[in-house]
């Protein structure tokens, strides 16, 4: 007869069920040692994952939507940490969720959000080694807190290396590494933390790191700026069912307030030196401020959206529309919480005109009264284009239906 067990995590509302596959929970105990959760036989919640010993001794991994896969035992538990994000979000969905390694360093959360091949979890080893607490090396959880300030919260699992060990790691930082190994399989080697942070422990938002390597790059921080930091976190945000204006707004309080910088660098070794220096006073800086809420998308109405903008009918700017301006860019949100769209310069003019009910012909013939030497008629084309793109995105209503 199969043997069945449910695990019921912390926060999360839908268990996990496994079938005739009992080492998973001890890989599980090891790999996330900060996640507490409870085995039981029996759950009145379907399951979001089930994973279940097959003939060959492989398992089969399943999800609640999505295809089944075969995989070893470590593999498998790595698919589960992946869904673990997806139905933490389900379970919790004021949390604002980005694709992220994050740092505690004087009190502060050091966030460096995810770009392929930058070395982010190898940093995060090199800097677990030099005793700070990792946070997480792959999403980060944020919420606000009962002050207002915005926190990261741990996910409770343990720093994953992937092999084989760098090269260029000095003999003693390799020796302290291959001390931490547990669970591994060819690929991937997770650590144990010396401190181990407990799932859910929160810390404020202090800086913003991007991650740029390369094989030749002497280790300095550059600063950032805030349009692009609030540009490359919307696209680390895997929040979907979040309002855009709450994740717009949320990321500007970010931008404006934490410290932002570029890491070029080589050697991780030498780049977690720098980080811990860097940091060290960072627990003065000021903390991110924002009540994230519990709002959801709207369901967008049945009412049929016009394919195409008519030169000369009147619209306007709908209603409810969210507005960051960051540096030179504009930010957008549309009233349905849906997306967050971003406009240039020349699509800029164009928005800022249609605070009154205008037609295309009326605005090309203002901006060409700006733009003399910009011929009217290539004004008059560019503007409907943004106008067909305004209407699809529910950010203007034509003049009748304003209220």
């Amino acid at each position: 007869m199969s043997e069945l067990a449910y695990l019921v995590f912390d926060g999360l509302t839908a268990p996990v069920v496994l079938r005739d596959c009992p080492e998973i929970v001890e890989t599980i105990s090891g790999v996330m040692p900060g996640w507490h959760f409870e085995v039981l036989p029996a759950s009145a919640e379907p399951p979001f994952i089930a994973i279940s010993r097959l003939a060959d001794a492989s398992l089969n991994v399943s999800l609640a939507n999505g295809p089944a896969k075969r995989l070893n035992t470590l593999n498998a538990v790595c698919e589960l940490i992946a869904c673990m994000a997806q139905e933490l979000l389900r379970s919790q969905p004021y949390l604002l969720c980005l694709h992220a390694a994050a740092v505690e360093i004087s009190g502060r959360l050091v966030v460096f959000p995810s770009t392929r091949r930058a070395g982010k979890s190898t940093l995060m080893a090199c800097l677990a080694a030099r005793g700070l607490r990792v946070f997480t090396d792959d999403y980060l959880p944020l919420e606000s807190a009962d002050d207002g300030s915005l926190v990261g919260r741990a996910t409770g699992v343990q720093t994953r290396l992937r092999l084989p060990v760098p090269p260029e790691f000095t003999p003693e930082l390799r020796a302290q590494l291959e001390a931490r190994f547990s669970a591994a399989n060819s690929q991937y080697v997770f650590l144990r933390a010396a401190r181990p942070v407990p799932h859910g422990a929160a810390s404020p938002v202090g800086a913003i790191v991007f991650l740029e390597r390369a094989a030749t790059a002497e280790t300095k921080l550059l600063p950032a700026k805030s349009d692009e930091t609030i540009d490359r976190l919307l696209k680390q945000n895997f929040a979907r069912g979040m309002h855009s204006a709450d994740i717009l707004s949320a990321l500007d309080a970010i931008a404006r307030t934490a410290l932002l910088f570029h890491l070029q660098y080589a050697s991780a070794e030498s780049a977690a030196e720098l980080l811990e220096n860097a940091f060290g006073a960072l627990g003065s800086a000021p903390v991110p401020q924002f009540a994230l809420r519990a709002r959801p998308v709207e369901v967008l109405g049945t009412k049929p959206i016009a394919a195409r903008a008519e030169p000369s009918a009147r619209y306007a700017q709908a209603a409810g529309l969210s507005q960051v301006t960051s540096d030179r860019q504009c930010y957008l949100t549309d009233p349905q919480g849906v997306a967050v769209h971003r406009l240039n310069e020349g699509a800029m003019a164009v928005w800022e005109l249609l605070e009154e009910a205008m037609s295309a012909n009326d605005i090309a013939d203002l901006l060409h009264d700006r733009f003399p030497a910009t011929p009217r008629e290539s004004i008059r084309g560019d503007t409907l284009v943004l106008l067909d793109e305004f209407l699809r995105n529910r950010l203007i209503v034509p003049a009748s239906d304003c209220p």
